[in-house]
């Protein structure tokens, strides 16, 4: 009975611990994925509309598409936030020993489509101004452009790795 103890409890002990899951991220919501798909199709529109160049005086028929776009951005970027992210010792362990190895990785604890969301707001935000007091060239806004799309594809990257991966 004795040898059957220490045959079984090991067992035992072993699919518990396997069936432990570290959460290393927070859930995926299906809403974000696609109130980001959306705002990415609605980004992309106002791009190419204005992909020639604006002019100041024409500002007011863009001023609301602006508006829309920030705003759909700014309530993408809070509702991600506002989803719960796990602290785990293990996120911690693989910071320790890359910093070993010479690299540094920091850790603002912020969900990185979130961020990114806000990236991109902050970015639209300063095209806006710009389109207001000068109107946009389209060199300008193929750097407007080229910025956003990097943070575009962090943000749907990261929602697409959540959802792949059902977490």
């Amino acid at each position: 009975m004795k040898r059957l103890a220490t045959i079984i409890l090991p067992l035992t002990l072993m699919l518990l611990l396997s069936a432990c899951v570290a959460r290393l991220a927070p859930n995926y919501d299906k809403a974000i994925a696609d109130g980001l798909v959306t705002a990415s199709q609605q980004i992309m529109t106002h791009f190419a509309s204005t992909s020639s160049g604006t002019a100041a005086s024409s500002f007011a028929q863009r001023d609301a598409t602006y508006s829309s776009i920030i705003g759909t951005l700014d309530a993408l970027a809070l509702q991600a936030k506002s989803r719960p992210t796990p602290k785990s010792s293990v996120g911690d362990k693989v910071n320790e020993y890359l910093a070993k190895r010479g690299i540094t990785i920091t850790d603002t604890g912020e969900v990185p489509s979130a961020a990114a969301l806000e990236q991109i707001s902050i970015t639209l935000t300063k095209m806006r101004d710009v389109d207001k007091k000068q109107g946009v060239t389209a060199f300008e806004v193929a750097a407007f452009k080229g910025q956003v799309v990097i943070y575009l594809d962090q943000a749907l990257t990261y929602e697409n790795f959540l959802e792949r991966e059902g977490l």
